[in-house]
């Protein structure tokens, strides 16, 4: 697809593209400055100079790249995200230390006001996000693209419109790509982009994560066992088990998307559970606390009995497991795993992951969880083991990061 095409076909969809923004907008609690930024109007300015851009479209991009962008804050930092709730999570992490915005919707001006604006040197798009637009404007500006730890989905590759017209005019003008395994860099090269600048540098999902130290306890009074990144009909297909195997722990649940929070708490109360969504009503009565925030997840995961990790009972794909897995938690996950497919096979082979297919296996799995204390410290041990032997993928990472840096900025 020429570039004129394809700008043509934006403009066409612009209606519904508008649509779904305000959807966005009200339902994931974005305001005016999601719509604003997101059409390229007004985005913020940086109060100093940014020559580092790193793009992490939602929550579990900007969990990937942190370790990356905690290298590289003394030289100016650029984040945009393309979801409220990764926004927040970057400012919960970084506050003023980065220039944070929601990244451009693919239309001309709105990325050529937005690139004018911020004057980056170089770009890291974290994983997948390919935009024809974004990345020959940056081309033009000489702004070098790195795709870091690259990933091509079977979806993706098996779709003609990204085979044959959306992605190689945009993977032409990309300076590099490290891609996190063999495939994915075979794909990048057969979707446009020049074999010379495709290497495969491992994922840097499977790497062991190092703690400085462990996070407070945010509930000290309650032993509680931990469900995270959740999807609708998890959260019901969990608080039943749970409630059928019971054992006096409290269960947290961490919605994938907080605005979904009063959501849950309503359709569990309707089912008869005590719900809080305040951690200091838990005390007493709750049996069910549900947490609206992505940037507590490390802190309930290190005090966690065990851990369920969501997007896996119902079809979305799975998320990531290594978080929980780097506390040395014992692990449960549903059948819908594709997206980290290595990382599930991996605990696997060590037997430091429960797989299930069915509610029903579910039950048994988080029973033998909450009342085999021998099975549940078997089931840690192994964990550990298997986290403690993983590779160092992201000081790999940082060093390519950094060379990446001294060549541009």
């Amino acid at each position: 697809m020429s570039l004129l095409l394809y700008r043509t076909t934006w403009l066409l969809a612009s209606p519904f593209i508008l649509l779904w923004s305000l959807q966005q907008m009200i339902t994931r609690r974005g305001g005016v400055t999601y719509l604003r930024e997101r059409l390229g109007l007004g985005s913020t300015t940086a109060d100093h100079a940014t020559p580092i851009w790193f793009h992490a479209a939602s929550v579990g991009e900007v969990r990937l790249a942190s370790p990356l962008i905690d290298a590289q804050l003394k030289d100016g930092v650029l984040i945009t995200c393309n979801t409220p709730e990764a926004k927040r999570l970057v400012l919960s992490t970084w506050g003023n230390a980065v220039t944070v915005c929601y990244c451009p919707l693919d239309y001309s001006p709105s990325v050529r006001n937005f690139i004018a604006r911020q004057d980056p040197k170089v770009i890291f798009v974290v994983e997948t996000e390919i935009w024809p637009e974004l990345y020959v404007q940056c081309h033009q500006r000489g702004i070098a693209i790195y795709i870091v730890n690259g990933r091509i989905s079977d979806k993706t590759f098996r779709s003609r419109l990204a085979r044959q017209w959306i992605y190689p005019p945009a993977l032409g003008q990309v300076t590099a790509v490290w891609a996190r395994e063999t495939q994915d860099a075979e794909r990048f090269i057969a979707l446009g982009c020049a074999p010379e600048k495709v290497c495969t540098a491992g994922s840097i999902k499977m790497t062991r994560r190092t703690h400085t130290q462990r996070p407070n306890n945010p509930l000290p009074h309650r032993r509680f066992t931990l469900a995270i990144s959740t999807h609708p009909g998890e959260e019901m297909i969990v608080s039943e088990v749970w409630r059928e195997v019971s054992g006096g722990d409290l269960l947290v649940i961490i919605p994938r998307h907080p605005p979904r929070v009063s959501d849950i708490v309503k359709t569990l109360a309707s089912r008869g559970l005590e719900v809080a969504s305040d951690r200091h009503a838990t005390a007493n009565s709750a049996d069910v606390l549900i947490v609206d925030t992505v940037g507590e997840v490390d802190a309930y995961c290190a005090h966690a009995s065990f851990v369920f990790v969501g997007g896996s009972m119902v079809d979305a794909g799975g998320h990531n497991v290594f978080e929980p897995a780097s506390w040395g938690k014992s692990i449960i996950v549903g059948p819908h795993t594709r997206n980290f497919a290595a990382e599930v096979e991996y605990l696997a082979s060590k037997d430091a992951i429960s797989i299930v297919v069915t509610a029903e296996q579910l039950l048994e799995s988080w029973r033998a969880h909450t009342h085999n204390h021998a099975f549940r410290l078997q089931r840690e041990h192994n964990t550990q083991e298997a986290h403690s032997a993983l590779p160092d993928k992201v000081g790999d990472y940082i060093d390519l990061v950094d060379e990446a840096v001294q060549a541009h900025v």
